[in-house]
């Protein structure tokens, strides 16, 4: 009888070590989903599922750089799994040899004229001082173009001048040192908070579609997903991406909750998401579905400078198959 009762014992605890491995084997298959984001618009768009540890049983944890650098340094070295960035710089990566493909967009561009002057039409621009951010950035290049189209000559025309970064322009511009600048959102919010001289004067996003001819705008952040990664959890993308559609969804219809997790996730002050939401143009799509918008752009910007988006069109490879 005791003997047999050891035996019973042996079993269970055999059958209990069993159970431990298990499930200790379970967690390391269960690795948390390494997303990231921007702080600014793109990471906005994420801020409701920022705070969810889990999703469809999956850990996962959201990370917002300031810096765009870092953020495409871990794509490079393969830390992150899933990224919101601008459509160019995922086309830079691509073209660059970084297996990241673009599962989706998200922002169908946030680019404004601000400033103190009276200016109706592009026309009023010649002769202008403008400040922008960055030369050559998307900022820069979409400026020129649109002046180009409308019949002025970036380099002859007006001054453009440069400033580091959205930042220091803001603070130039809501202190009445700039008169124009060029501006994307959530700036331009805080700066008209800041200086009620200040207001929107040229739209770039209803300008595109006047000069493309399309009842769109240009897109100009996306999601993008680690190749690898997305070939073996094509289950887990397909729920992140939906996920995100409905938190999307979600942000437009509340900009005073909205306002609360852009202050708290990503820099945005809640006035500013509040406010400008409805010019931040976030808006989910299928990057299959979206493909003639994003080649559009990224051919508008090659034209100026190829660089821009790694020297030439990406391929069909850089759309990712859902």
């Amino acid at each position: 009888m005791k003997r047999n009762k050891k035996l019973i014992l042996l079993m269970i605890g055999m059958m209990l070590s069993l159970v431990v491995l298990a499930g200790a084997g379970s967690g390391e298959q269960a690795s948390p989903v390494r997303v990231a984001g921007l702080s600014g618009v793109s990471g906005l768009a994420m801020v409701k599922l920022i705070d969810e540890p889990v999703l469809g049983g999956r850990p996962i944890a959201h990370s917002i750089f300031k810096s765009p650098d870092l953020l495409t340094g871990k794509l490079i070295t393969g830390e992150v799994d899933i990224a919101a960035l601008p459509i160019n710089t995922a086309a830079i990566l691509y073209n660059k040899g970084v297996p990241v493909q673009i599962a989706s967009v998200i922002g169908w561009g946030v680019m404004y004229l601000i400033g103190d002057v009276k200016v109706k039409d592009w026309a009023d621009l010649k002769g202008q001082t403008v400040l922008a951010p960055a030369k050559g950035a998307v900022p820069d290049l979409l400026f020129r173009y649109l002046l180009i189209k409308n019949g002025l000559n970036p380099e002859q025309d007006l001054t453009i001048q440069y400033v580091g970064s959205p930042v220091e322009l803001a603070q130039l511009t809501a202190g009445g040192a700039a008169s124009l600048a060029v501006l994307p959102e959530p700036w331009v919010t805080q700066v008209i908070e800041k200086n009620q001289k200040v207001q929107v004067l040229l739209d770039f996003q209803q300008e595109w579609q006047r000069i493309e001819k399309q009842g769109q705008t240009y897109p100009q952040t996306c999601i993008v997903v680690n190749q690898k990664f997305a070939a073996a959890n094509r289950e887990f993308v397909r729920l992140y991406m939906k996920e995100l559609e409905d938190a999307m969804e979600w942000l437009n219809r509340n900009p005073e909750p909205a306002g609360v997790l852009g202050e708290k996730h990503v820099q945005i002050s809640a006035n500013a998401v509040r406010n400008g939401l409805v010019r931040c143009n976030l808006r989910f799509a299928n990057a299959i579905q979206a493909r003639p918008e994003i080649d559009r752009f990224l051919l508008r910007l090659s034209e100026l400078a190829p660089n821009a988006i790694g020297g030439k069109l990406p391929d069909e490879e850089f759309y990712y198959q859902p």
